[in-house]
């Protein structure tokens, strides 16, 4: 119970409910003071429920353009069929009486011609194999009706596709705030831990000129082709690079579950990690004949290792 009332307080501040709308669409609600809200929640609940909201507006956005896309195509039949109906009324009250030659459609390239006498009624197709007749007063008033009421809802759908296009980028631009501002706090958290740590704890075999294996009995991961080291949230991988080598020759590619680098073409690590990584969170630079790798853990958990085998 706490928590579906922390959850509905945390809804509150991210967007707002809109009985009056039609359709019911909740508006976002711009977070002028990130600070503040990642100090009452935890940045990483706050993107959980602005992402979960993010989803929401694309699946809306997803079924009206669905309706809108088939009114598009719906509309020019009913004022193709009520125009018919219009000019068959025309005709009957000319009271000629003679057959009228009509060129109708069969297929997409193949037209037909028919001659036709003076009616008082016509046959409407209705969908699901339905086809009712209607006299031709009943006819034009049905399809009148049914002209005006399509160019309302697509009218009404284009303002809830605007809406929803506003609503989807205040949500992308919290959902980005929420996440540097969560990025920042990490890494504050972990300079002042850095700072705190006491001198002999540092772990001095980890140096990124050395390629011998790193010793695991002071906490270090690795070999010759990569070091490692993890904290609850984040990694640290350095992948040691030729001598000399540019940014420009390195490609490095972070996925939610591998990792590849790669200099001039030629692999220098790839792999799938033993557990899933935010590759928006994650970032890497070139440092002393090294690749630097920082990865954002998914789930605040230990890893047994960085791949889950090991591929070099």
């Amino acid at each position: 119970m706490a928590t579906a009332a922390s959850d509905e307080k945390l809804d509150g501040q991210i967007f707002k409910k809109q009985p009056e709308h039609k359709r019911g669409i909740p508006e976002a609600i711009f977070i002028e003071n990130v600070e503040a809200l990642c100090k009452q929640y935890s940045s990483t609940e706050v993107v959980a429920r602005l992402q979960e909201l993010h989803t929401k507006y694309q699946y809306m956005s997803s079924s009206i353009a669905a309706q809108r896309s088939s009114l598009k195509v719906k509309l020019p039949d009913i004022a193709s069929a009520l125009e018919t109906v219009r000019h068959l009324t025309a005709k009957r009250d000319a009271g000629s009486g003679e057959e009228s030659e009509y060129t109708y459609q069969l297929a997409e390239n193949l037209w037909a011609k028919a001659s036709a006498q003076e009616t008082k009624c016509v046959c409407l197709w209705l969908g699901a194999n339905v086809m009712l007749e209607y006299s031709l007063e009943e006819a034009t008033e049905l399809l009148t009706t049914n002209e005006t009421n399509a160019k309302n809802l697509l009218e009404s759908l284009t303002d809830d596709m605007n809406f929803l296009r506003d609503q989807i980028t205040t949500t992308e631009v919290n959902i980005a705030r929420a996440h540097n501002y969560g990025i920042k706090i990490k890494k504050d958290q972990k300079e002042e831990a850095e700072k705190n740590a006491p001198a002999a704890s540092e772990p001095k075999s980890f140096a990124p000129s050395s390629r011998a294996p790193v010793d695991d009995s002071k906490g270090m991961m690795g070999g010759e082709d990569y070091k490692w080291k993890q904290d609850q949230d984040e990694l640290e991988v350095w992948v040691p690079v030729p001598e000399g080598a540019k940014k420009g020759e390195l490609k490095v590619t972070i996925l939610a579950e591998t990792l590849k680098v790669e200099h001039s073409g030629k692999v220098l690590l790839q792999g799938t990690l033993a557990a899933k990584v935010s590759p928006d969170g994650s970032t890497w630079t070139l440092g002393k004949n090294r690749v630097e790798l920082s990865l954002e853990k998914i789930e605040t958990a230990q890893w047994p290792s960085l791949f889950e085998q090991e591929e070099v």
